[in-house]
Formats: structure tokens, C-alpha cells, sequence
């Protein structure tokens, strides 16, 4: 065997083990069906904060990304997703039911009764509110436009039209899904 040889050798199988090694390095996928903390990162992955209480699997929020009307409800996602967002937990609230906090870039789904309907978040002492009307089987969208910067944070009803906002819902993980009939 010549030393050109060996070195091709010697190359191939440090490439290989190599390859190997990586394959062994890489963390496994997700389980799709757990319901487990949803934790919001920055964009080089470090984790920020975590909701407190597990959240819809992946594949309930694959199922909810698909925008199915009820033909008993009408469905309303609460979306939150904005560039300038922090790290603020926001309560969302749709009348007087159940309270969930918000994270950036995540989304709500609520199945409420055909008619009118107050959708309310709480934010540093304030509550403001929007009006949600719609009969059963159709779907709607509001959004929560966050603002934060090092020395105020601020919180509204985003002021734009539906399709943007389920654009921006298929982008958000959700984080409740929830049934007030």
C-alpha cells in the first residue's frame, strides 16, 4: 500500500466517525403529542421565560394552524406576535372565562357561543378591551400588538385586517385552546 493511499484511507475514515459523532450529537424531535411548558426563546435560542402550565401538543397546534371553523362555535384566535414583543406574561381573557397568560408569539384559541363577545387583556393595571362578533362556523382574529423598549412597555389591540393577522398566527405556537359555550 503506498503512503498516498493511507492517507486516503486515513481521511475517509476521519470523515466518517466524524459523521458519525454528529449524528450522535443531535438532539432528538420533539414528541408531537406531549403537552409540556411552552418557553419562549430570542433568536439565537436562549430561553427567556416558560409559560407555567403545559400547552397544547404539536399536534394540537398543527390542527388549530389549520383554521377550521366549528359548525357549533365561533372560533376566535387571540395572536400575539410582534417584533418589538418582550418577555411579558399578558393575560387574555374572553368575557368572563378563564384567564390565560400570553408570551410573545403565541396564539389563543377560544370556541365561544355565535354572538358578541368582549376579549380583554391585562397589562400593568389596564384592561383594554375589543369586540368580537361572529355566528357559528365562522372564525376570527384579533391581535395584541406588544411594544418594549428598556423604558416602557406597551400593550394594544393591533389595528389590521384578519388575513394579516392569520398570517401572523401561523407563525405563533399555541397555548390554549379553550371551549366557552
Amino acid at each position: 500500500m503506498t503512503a498516498m493511499t493511507a492517507n486516503r484511507l486515513t481521511c475517509a475514515s476521519m470523515v466518517l466517525v466524524a459523521a458519525v459523532l454528529a449524528g450522535c450529537a443531535t438532539s432528538p424531535a420533539p414528541d408531537p403529542t406531549a403537552e409540556i411548558p411552552y418557553c419562549h426563546k430570542t433568536n439565537k435560542g436562549r430561553v427567556i421565560t416558560c409559560t407555567a402550565a403545559p400547552v397544547p401538543s404539536l399536534n394540537a397546534d398543527a390542527q388549530a394552524k389549520q383554521f377550521a371553523p366549528d359548525p357549533n362555535a365561533l372560533t376566535v384566535y387571540v395572536v400575539r406576535r410582534n417584533w418589538g414583543d418582550g418577555r411579558n406574561f399578558v393575560k387574555v381573557q374572553a368575557d368572563d372565562g378563564a384567564t390565560v397568560q400570553t408570551l410573545p408569539n403565541t396564539m389563543v384559541r377560544y370556541r365561544l357561543k355565535p354572538g358578541s363577545h368582549t376579549i380583554a387583556f391585562d397589562f400593568e393595571g389596564q384592561r383594554p378591551a375589543t369586540t368580537v362578533a361572529g355566528k357559528a362556523g365562522e372564525v376570527r382574529f384579533v391581535r395584541l400588538d406588544g411594544m418594549v423598549w428598556s423604558w416602557k412597555s406597551t400593550f394594544t389591540w393591533a389595528t389590521e385586517s384578519e388575513d394579516a393577522i392569520r398570517e401572523r398566527a401561523l407563525k405563533a405556537r399555541l397555548i390554549a385552546d379553550l371551549a366557552v359555550r
